[in-house]
């Protein structure tokens, strides 16, 4: 019995044998899904496909082919490890052979974008030329899809190193639209495609900027140079330069031809940033046709008295080629016109990105520049002072130490602790949403003073206990708690808004348990930045 039953485990051991593995396997992604291609072993009659966690698919080996395929379905989007198992006749598996990879779906599809359709230019009445960007990364092809003049479907491919394409028998009556065509990986069994563009459409939300031109003026003043004053200076991509008109009576206007119709949601203006400039532009309309004939005001309004970037947007979207601009009143009311620079925008794109964002305030940076005064002689003629172009309140004795701003007291010394200072500045700002950066330096001891950086509504601050609930307050950081570094304080405003900026404190003597007969707080520096 021994040996019979030996010689008979010999034999189920041999019929337990499998197949050798899968050879050759080989995988293709594609949109939640991969083809493998592999060899199969020649004692096998089916095969499984494990994939997930414990997915699987069932196939058959078709032994007519040298090679298998089989296609696998409904994958997530992710790097997948893919394992091929074959059974022989009497259903005995093989080792598992495996292959990593990476399966693309909608996460893929929602990053895909159209190829930039710059330009466009009629040949004739039944001919084109589109101008298209460089082509994106796993792009394919843009496919371009018209009526012929014969009224049937047509298209044409653009590949990705050509830029632009000539389409001949094109029925310019009918909407066309083109759409950008990707594989994700080289080995690829599945293209992914962007949703199409109305090609007209796309043409027209491109402003192409530098091939506008100036089509009427009112007056121009070229200055010596024959450059200064130009009416084109306002359409040149830079806010250094600017247009002058002449010395009249109100109102100068310049238009523009924008070459085709463009669409447009709005447009940012910048005044003149020459500084020895003081006659800035006020009251304004700003209108748009189509033929150069009969316009249509798009918006009328007041430009604020400020040299940064102003952002105006219209009721709603306008379809135009020409747009004029006409300044009907100027801040010093002198006759005088400036305009440094016009961009327009979109929900796609922008004609330029010109003026100054950060608005410039009043002395607000080292070295600080008193006012002249001489607070304290004691410490050194003119030492002490307060800052310049800052509106102190009673309350604010000492704002200015040797250049820098510095909020001082020294009650051994006579001179008073503070109690509810102010320093601050005013301005009007456009709607926008703006970011004040106080730069808060040192302070002598944590207890030498409580200060408040803060924006609030309206031409003052508020008092030191309501700071923090006052509902004039748009934004606010303590400064002690935040020394030696920069405050961002942001906020937003809906509509045209007076403001005022600075710092609300207290000092208090250390002298009694340091020691130390002055009290400080140093300020680095204000900057006031209008956000994208």
């Amino acid at each position: 019995m021994l040996i019979i039953s030996s010689f008979t485990s010999c034999i189920d051991d041999d019929n337990l044998s499998g197949p050798a593995t899968v050879s050759d396997l080989i995988a293709y992604p594609g949109r939640n899904r991969v083809k493998l291609e592999f060899t199969a072993p020649v004692e096998a009659t089916h095969g499984r496909v494990f994939y997930g966690k414990g997915n699987y698919y069932d196939f058959s080996i078709d032994r007519s082919e040298p090679s298998q395929s089989v296609m696998v379905e409904e994958l997530s989007e992710q790097e997948q490890i893919i394992r091929v198992v074959t059974f022989n006749a009497d259903s005995i598996t093989s080792d598992p052979k495996g292959v990593k990879i990476k399966i693309f779906g909608e996460r893929y599809q929602g990053s895909l974008s159209n190829r930039t359709l710059i330009n466009q230019s009629t040949l004739s009445p039944t001919s084109i030329d589109m101008m298209f960007g460089n082509a994106k990364e796993d792009e394919v092809e843009v496919r371009v899809i018209y009526k012929n003049s014969s009224g049937q479907n047509d298209s044409t491919i653009v590949p990705p190193g050509q830029n632009i394409i000539t389409i001949e028998d094109i029925d310019l009556s009918e909407t066309y639209y083109f759409y950008t065509v990707y594989s994700p990986a080289p080995e690829s069994i599945d293209y992914f495609y962007t949703l199409p563009l109305d090609a007209k459409i796309a043409a027209m939300q491109n402003f192409e900027k530098e091939k506008w031109i100036i089509g009427d003026f009112s007056d121009e003043n070229p200055g010596s140079d024959g450059v200064w004053g130009l009416s084109a200076n306002i359409i040149d991509n830079d806010a250094k330069t600017s247009w002058h008109s002449i010395k009249g009576e109100m109102p100068h206007f310049i238009t523009v031809d924008m070459q085709s119709d463009k669409l447009m949601n709005g447009f940012y203006f910048v005044q003149t940033q020459d500084l020895n400039v003081r006659h800035l532009a006020r009251e304004f309309k700003f209108e748009t046709s189509v033929d150069n004939q009969n316009w249509t005001v798009a918006k009328e309004g007041e430009f604020a008295n400020d040299r940064f970037r102003q952002s105006f947007e219209f009721a709603e979207q306008v379809a135009a080629r020409y747009f004029r601009i006409t300044i009907l009143d100027s801040y010093e009311d002198d006759g005088y016109s400036h305009i440094a620079e016009i961009d327009l925008f979109n929900d796609e794109n922008i004609s330029g990105e010109n003026g100054p964002r950060e608005i410039p305030l009043e002395n607000a940076s080292k070295p600080f520049r008193g006012d002249g005064s001489d607070l304290f002689p004691a410490v050194g003629a003119g030492r002490m002072q307060k800052v310049d172009g800052w509106t102190h309140n009673q309350n604010a004795y000492i704002s200015y130490d040797n250049g820098t701003f510095a909020l001082w007291s020294a009650a051994v010394w006579g001179i008073s602790d503070v109690s509810n200072g102010k320093i601050y500045q005013t301005l009007e700002l456009q709607p926008g949403n703006y970011t004040l950066n106080i730069d808060a330096g040192h302070t002598t001891n944590d207890l030498c003073a409580d200060v408040y950086g803060l924006v609030a509504v309206g031409d003052n601050l508020p008092d030191f206990p309501n700071v923090t609930t006052s509902q004039s307050v748009l934004g606010f950081s303590d400064l002690v708690a935040n020394k030696e570094s920069i405050n961002a304080i942001s906020f937003t405003l809906e509509t045209s808004t007076i403001i005022s900026l600075g710092v609300v404190y207290n000092t208090h003597s250390i002298y009694e348990s340091l020691g130390i007969p002055w009290s400080d707080f140093i300020i680095n520096g204000f900057s006031l930045a209008l956000n994208p």
